[in-house]
């Protein structure tokens, strides 16, 4: 047995007596489909994940969870319950396009849960640019701390940057030499150990986001040689590896006594990228984009007010309902929050109805409030997906494309060509209904 899974075995102790409300550890991945976790089996070799999957055997798996196809659209979705299109984030940021950032008008999960909470942020932000807004911005969205970057690592800052990176704390820049997912997990003990409860914690790890790089050895079982850049499927899953054993390290660290009274929250922010996809996963419908390895994303919830143990849920869900599940943990509301579907009734009937009768993504570029180079829009009901992309008119092809994705599940076969059954040519009517609306 895995030597850190004996702290996430704890977190069943949470079916005992759980108090209300809990406390709300989340965790983000940076660029990890469902590809690149074990338990998920949809890929024929995931990489090793035992902390992430034991979290799941301990809790509730959702097998359709949508996020946006890039980080910070989905982290404003979260913190907000709000599509891309009302926040503005419908893209990732970049200094190219100035001052766009999470509006301070928006309003935040920490905020909502307000004093009834201690909220603290840790690691990757990316919802405002450090040399355009400083370092002030997490902490004037609703945070009482926030230690970590502002910024997203990127390909351009080379390997080395997960070992030396300037880091936020609370405002100050203040230089790191500790691996960055290890120094994730650092702060986030030392933070949750100063902290009364119940308290919030978004932890957002930088992994396994480029550059690719070489985790320390003993944090993964990978012989790692040679340029990461060569060898990038290999060089991720020993990255997810040493992030799945840091997250061991961290439940161990909280300790049981706090564990019991805890829900952990593992969601990705987005689909594997392109070059650490492999196949049957395709590189054209990785990250960045609105097919299924763009968007479904690993989410696992375990440990208090989770009664079920191991159990998956398919029900239709996006990652903006991660706010309006927080908020009912914790016993608050937002009405600003309309995008936000709280998942707290599948916590005891994973069976039940979906919820939603559909689920929406979406990436516009430049992100902001338009216009607009391209716009690449998705919705999908339980069966039936409809895609529009404009930029598929620059290639001489149609806007749209139609998929059945219980028979066809890494969509490679484009039903629009061709005639449509009576079934077919309803559902996809229905979806064009609404990808028209959200146009």
């Amino acid at each position: 047995m895995h030597p850190m899974l004996t702290a996430i075995q704890a977190v069943c102790l949470a079916l005992l007596a759980p108090s209300d409300p809990p406390n709300v550890l989340l965790l983000i991945s940076d660029d990890q489909g469902v590809d690149r976790v074990g338990v998920y089996a949809e890929h024929p070799q995931p990489g090793q994940t035992p902390v992430i999957d034991q979290l799941a055997a301990e809790g509730i798996l959702f097998r359709n969870a949508w996020s946006s196809p890039v980080c910070s659209a989905t982290r404003a979705g979260i913190l907000t319950g709000r599509y891309g299109f009302r926040t503005g984030i419908t893209s990732a940021l970049s200094y190219e396009l100035g001052a766009i950032e999470l509006s301070l008008d928006e309003v935040t999960l920490p905020e909502v849960l307000g004093s009834r909470y201690a909220s603290v942020a840790v690691g990757k932000w990316h919802l405002a640019l450090q040399a355009v807004s400083g370092l002030d911005h997490p902490l004037l969205s609703g945070f009482d701390h926030h230690w970590g970057t502002i910024d997203s690592f990127v390909a351009a800052d080379g390997p080395g940057i997960y070992y030396a990176f300037d880091k936020n704390v609370d405002g100050t820049s203040t230089p790191s030499t500790t691996y960055a997912t290890t120094d994730n997990v650092d702060d986030a003990l030392t933070l949750i150990d100063s902290l009364p409860e119940p308290w919030f914690v978004w932890l957002a790890f930088n992994a396994p986001h480029s550059p690719y790089h070489a985790p320390p050895q003993e944090l993964h079982s990978y012989a790692l040689t040679g340029d990461p850049k060569d060898s990038p499927v290999k060089h991720v899953k020993a990255t997810i590896e040493a992030m799945d054993t840091e997250i061991g390290r961290l439940l161990s660290g909280i300790g049981d006594d706090v564990l019991v009274n805890t829900t952990v929250i593992f969601v990705g922010d987005n689909g594997t990228t392109l070059q650490a996809t492999s196949a049957p996963f395709k590189s054209a419908h990785a990250k960045g984009t609105v097919f299924e390895g763009g968007v479904n994303v690993p989410l696992i919830v375990a440990g208090a007010h989770v009664p079920v143990r191991g159990r998956e849920c398919a029900a239709l869900v996006q990652t903006t309902d991660l706010f309006a599940t927080i908020t009912e943990l914790a016993g608050v509301s937002s009405p600003s929050a309309q995008d936000s579907v709280s998942l707290v009734a599948y916590f005891r009937w994973p069976e039940r109805p979906s919820q939603r009768r559909w689920v929406f993504t979406e990436i516009r570029k430049p992100t902001g409030p338009g216009p607009y180079n391209s716009v690449r829009l998705a919705v999908r009901e339980e069966r039936f997906k409809l895609i529009f992309d404009d930029a598929t008119v620059l290639m001489g092809q149609s806007q749209y494309s139609f998929y059945n994705l219980l028979d066809d599940p890494f969509e490679e076969d484009d039903l629009l060509p061709g005639a449509l059954t009576s079934e077919q040519q309803q559902a996809h009517d229905r979806l064009k209904l609404l990808l028209d609306e959200f146009m």
